[in-house]
């Protein structure tokens, strides 16, 4: 199975409730395997991602509200 990588191809914006965060230029790496769009360590910090809990609680870098995951969102 092929990825495809194409550099610096999206802007890339964070909505949450009111705020939007972005835009921050970002790669995609395209899978014929993986669903679900999956983000790396150095986007999340970009964006002001705090991580509180792996399984799905997190805040931004400038606020003190923690949030739930939301649902996956699939496109095809």
């Amino acid at each position: 199975m092929r990825n495809y990588l194409a550099p610096r191809a999206v802007d890339v914006y964070l909505l949450a409730g009111s705020r939007v965060v972005g835009p921050v230029t970002a790669d995609v790496m395209i899978s014929g395997v993986e669903v679900e769009v999956l983000i790396s360590d150095r986007l999340a910090s970009a964006l002001g991602i705090v991580i509180l809990d792996p399984m799905g609680r997190w805040r931004l870098r400038d606020e003190d509200i923690v949030r739930e995951t939301e649902p996956p969102q699939y496109w095809e």
